[in-house]
């Protein structure tokens, strides 16, 4: 259960397959679910070169048991709360054209 009025975080757990594709430079995440909002993050699966980094929110972050993650998603639980279900409509675009290798342990939601 989210709490009222609350800033969350939802987080992509995940590795990267040995022969991984799409997923070395940065990847662009959209919120499909809100079609009035054109506004669109960038997000990497592998640790950029500092310079390029703006925010680090959005970078991956190891896990004490072998996983990484990175955040994909940031809203308030009041906005986006519609009889007790949140709705999540992500679309994740790569500079390289296609995606392979990314394997997807779970998403997490917490607080921020």
């Amino acid at each position: 259960m989210l709490s009222a009025n609350t800033q969350y975080a939802c987080y992509l757990v995940f590795k990267l397959s040995e022969k991984c594709h799409g997923l070395h430079g940065p990847v662009i995440i959209r919120d499909l679910s809100n079609w009035r909002n054109k506004e669109t993050g960038i997000l990497y699966f592998r640790y950029p070169n500092p310079w390029n980094v703006r925010d680090t929110d959005w970078v991956p972050k190891q896990r004490k048991d072998g996983w990484m993650e990175v955040v994909v998603w940031k809203f308030n639980s009041n906005y986006e709360l519609k009889n007790d279900h949140l709705f999540v409509n992500l679309k994740l675009i790569t500079y390289e054209r296609t995606m392979s290798g990314l394997i997807v342990r779970s998403i997490k939601f917490r607080p921020i």
